[in-house]
């Protein structure tokens, strides 16, 4: 009997590059090594919709899916909006060159009008109107640019090894500094449980356990606290908030 599938396709996780390469040589590494470990969480999340959504029929069920919809577009905005707002300035004034993450930046402009549409979809459509045909539509008019973003700015990252390794660390605490702040109104509430929800501490062989870099009791503070309030939507996430994977709720 062939595996159900899980949460690594249709859109393939990306391989970390510590996994083949050395992170003391040089900082940029660790930066793109946790960079993927983030993309993987959205590209998870982008999959755990992609696999569960056409099988989702009682009204209840497609509620909280449209939930966890909403918490993840929330959740790749807050990441974006933390690259724009710390990451990409503090690069241009590390390395004296400016428009260094122009590109990003406009692959980031080429799904956000798509996701806004799957934002306000999540938000306003009543369970009995709920569609896959049509969900999967607008999922499809932003998901590749959104992927090909994610993919190639791994590289981005790291070209950086000609700049200066404690530099580059630098900038990089700065940023895990901003996205771990709490300015966002629904932080706790939606984004930390999709994004522990979408952990796998299994990847590549559980070399990576040390992702996310967040203090032991998060989960626990998520799974007895902030997730309290939607626990239905967190079913659709494909692990549990200690990153290990489960195999998906709608199958």
């Amino acid at each position: 009997m062939a595996p159900k599938p899980w949460a690594d396709e249709p859109f393939a996780l990306l391989e970390t590059p510590s996994k083949t390469m050395d992170k003391s040589s040089h900082y940029a590494i660790v930066v793109a090594s946790e960079m993927t470990h983030s993309h993987n969480v959205l590209i998870r999340g982008l999959n755990s919709i992609y696999q569960q959504a056409p099988l989702v029929k009682n009204p209840q069920d497609v509620e909280d899916l449209l939930f966890y919809c909403q918490a993840w577009v929330m959740m790749v905005h807050h990441h974006h909006e933390t690259e724009e707002e710390t990451l990409f300035p503090d690069l241009e004034e590390f390395t004296q060159k400016p428009g260094i993450m122009a590109g990003n930046q406009a692959q980031h402009n080429a799904f956000h009008d798509g996701m806004e549409k799957f934002s306000e979809y999540a938000k306003n459509t009543k369970p009995d109107e709920y569609k896959w045909d049509e969900m999967k539509a607008v999922i499809d008019a932003f998901a590749p640019s959104l992927y090909t973003h994610l993919r190639e700015e791994i590289q981005t990252l790291l070209d950086l090894r000609q700049y200066d390794s404690d530099g580059v660390k630098t900038v990089w605490g700065k940023t895990e500094d901003a996205a771990k702040g709490g300015k966002h109104p629904h932080l706790f509430e939606m984004i930390m449980p999709c994004v522990m929800g979408n952990v796998d501490k299994t990847y590549e062989g559980g070399i990576h356990k040390e992702f996310p870099p967040w203090p032991f009791f998060i989960p626990y503070a998520v799974h007895y606290w902030f997730a309290r309030s939607h626990t239905g939507a967190w079913r659709f996430c494909p692990s549990d908030f200690w990153g290990n994977p489960r195999p998906l709720t709608f199958q």
